[in-house]
């Protein structure tokens, strides 16, 4: 879907002059402006992502919310990656009083040390427009609840449907890792890259150590390991890196130096058979056309370990909190009710942008072709994921983990002493309070 695509499409959207959203938080540009003392008056909202497809839908959500209730909103749009590095800094300053965020560990890891607003009476008046699930992805560990959400997107395997026609290739039926590497290495033969990836980032790789991490070893142990219960050095962990090893003879060899964005017109311009990533990016093929949006499609990672099969799917939840410390936390709840519920989601998917509403309650006869096929591959998975660096401690995700898989994509070989630093790392880590 799109949102963190970030939250809303351009999730971790790397934008053409990001430094301009860098420059807000760090050198206290508009997100670090000052507030006045809380009242009732304008509220200032924190958007993320400066494509122009999430601009789009964050100004037309400001619009009918002002319209509604006649409060005039100040959007401040951000580069996600600034934004998301920064969110610590920006938070216990002098934030908006509403932004875009993430939903389970990220949002709980800032609910615990204060910096969020209970958002509870949220909930109680619009939590029937939600599956249990999102409330769970939506609660801190104190019970209350810290978030609302507004779009998810699954992280699949996608494709071009003419790309793979031309081929005579299938991927609806690739049922395992064999079929996979079979039709990897026709996509080769044909000389195309058969997996494309960027990891220039430093978080787009993390998509396929989780992956291969949930076909491999499961649910549980994706949980445990980003939890601390399990070892980086266990053996399990090499399988993931040994089976990842596989898929490389089929990847571009500039994954390093690509963004997410990069890795994306490999397919988009049919150089790529494949690109593992989550679905957001299609608003990217839409900017380009209809047909080539109308071309796109997702299925499921396949499977490796059958005692798995395709059970789990990474599928971030963004969505909205406000922030403890903003100057108007009244009204920023009031803004993030309008915007998850029903007719506020609706103004987001006015806009034409194929997001996927996390509001049960939507109307998804609009759908188009490719967003049912989202929900289809959703619909196959047993457990969700919120996607590696929203599933552990950011001061692990972002400066341990992202540097450690990119040493890896240098040399594979390195792989022992790789998964001992993460250890020796993760173990080092202050104790959360």
């Amino acid at each position: 879907m799109m949102s963190e695509q970030n939250n809303g499409i351009s999730r971790r959207s790397v934008l053409k002059g990001a430094a301009v959203g860098g420059l807000g938080l760090a050198a206290g540009g508009s997100l670090l402006a000052g507030c006045g003392s809380k009242d009732t008056g304008p509220m200032k909202w924190g958007g993320r992502g400066l494509e122009e497809s999430s601009v789009q839908w964050h100004e037309a959500v400001k619009a009918s919310f002002e319209k509604a209730t006649g409060t005039t909103v100040t959007l401040n749009m951000n580069d996600s990656n600034a934004f998301q590095n920064n969110l610590s800094q920006y938070l216990q300053g002098t934030p908006d009083d509403g932004f875009d965020w993430m939903a389970g560990y990220r949002m709980q890891f800032y609910a615990d040390q204060g910096l969020l607003e209970d958002v509870s009476s949220v909930w109680d008046s619009i939590g029937d427009q939600f599956a249990d699930s999102y409330k769970i992805a939506s609660t801190g560990s104190d019970g209350k609840q810290y978030f609302l959400p507004t779009s998810w997107y699954p992280w699949g395997l996608h494709y071009r449907k003419s790309t793979m026609t031309e081929l005579g290739l299938d991927p609806e039926n690739i049922a395992n890792w064999d079929d996979f590497m079979k039709m990897l290495e026709a996509t080769k033969k044909k000389g195309l890259i058969g997996y494309a990836l960027g990891d220039k980032g430093g978080w787009e790789a993390m998509g396929t150590f989780d992956i291969i991490n949930a076909r491999v070893n499961g649910y549980q142990f994706h949980v445990d390991l980003l939890a601390g219960r399990e070892k980086w050095t266990d053996a399990k962990v090499l399988d993931v890196f040994a089976h990842w090893e596989q898929l490389m003879p089929y990847t571009n060899k500039n994954v390093l130096d690509l963004e997410w964005d990069g890795a994306m017109q490999l397919l988009l311009q049919k150089k790529a058979g494949t690109f593992m990533n989550g679905s957001w990016f299609g608003a990217n093929f839409l900017e380009k056309s209809q047909a080539d949006y109308d071309d796109l499609w997702i299925v499921p990672f396949p499977e490796i370990n059958p005692e798995h099969g395709v059970d789990t799917i990474d599928a971030p939840i963004d969505g909205f909190c406000v922030a403890a410390n903003g100057a108007n936390t009244e009204v920023g709840k009031d803004f993030i009710q309008f915007a998850g519920d029903k007719e506020g989601m609706q103004a987001m998917l006015d806009t034409g942008i194929p997001m996927t509403s996390a509001n049960k309650n939507q109307d998804t006869s609009t759908y188009d072709a490719f967003q049912k096929q989202q929900l289809a591959v959703m619909g196959k998975a047993k457990y969700i994921t919120q996607f590696l660096d929203r599933d552990t401690r950011p001061d692990f995700a972002t400066p341990v983990v992202g540097p450690a898989l990119q040493s890896w994509l240098k040399n594979p070989k390195d792989v022992n002493k790789i998964v001992d630093s993460l250890q020796q790392q993760w173990d080092a880590l202050p104790a959360l309070k």
